[in-house]
């Protein structure tokens, strides 16, 4: 069986170009009732990047250097220039990930819950360095880490900084 209908456009001015048009408008209409249309569209955000705790650490060991000079101004001399290493560490680290280097302790860093404890450094100078030896090791472990899974662009940075943490370990014995 065979139906047919038959519509009279012409008779009531309507040609069959405008039905047709009126017909997408109303089924495109119909397909965008189920859009939001005033929601953003959904942004991207990377992830964090994967040097951040390394750096985050990195500036709490320099900050450790900082106060164990202040407290023993004694170990000034012996301890100055490791924490001028890191404070270069901090700088090539906050460059290699894209943060302003003058100020990376400003940037929005990870807190370090593992990394470099908090404590006040002791007065007594055989304690300090012993508690700087205890804070790199953990720091040289953190580089040696980001270095063995780091991409290999990244290799050489975090290889030198990983040997550098490990001279200051003999620097410190």
């Amino acid at each position: 069986m065979v139906f047919t209908v038959r519509v009279r456009w012409a008779d009531e001015g309507h040609t069959r170009r405008t039905v047709l048009a009126a017909a997408t408008g109303l089924a495109a209409a119909a397909g965008l009732a189920g859009c939001d249309l005033g929601d953003p569209p959904p942004q991207w955000h990377p992830a964090p990047d994967a040097l951040l705790p390394l750096l985050a650490a990195t500036i709490k060991l320099a900050d450790r250097y900082e106060a164990t000079i202040a407290a023993v101004p004694a170990l000034s001399d012996r301890l100055t220039p490791l924490r001028d290493d890191h404070r270069a560490h901090i700088v090539a680290l906050a460059r290699e990930i894209g943060i302003d280097e003058r100020s990376p302790s400003a940037s929005p860093l990870p807190s370090v819950s593992a990394g470099v404890p908090d404590a006040s450094p002791p007065s007594d100078p055989t304690a300090a360095v012993a508690a700087l030896v205890a804070a790199e090791k953990v720091g040289q472990a953190l580089a040696q880490s980001a270095c063995l899974s780091a991409p290999s662009y990244r290799a050489a940075l975090l290889g030198s900084i990983t040997a550098c943490r490990a001279t200051h370990l003999e620097v410190l014995r």
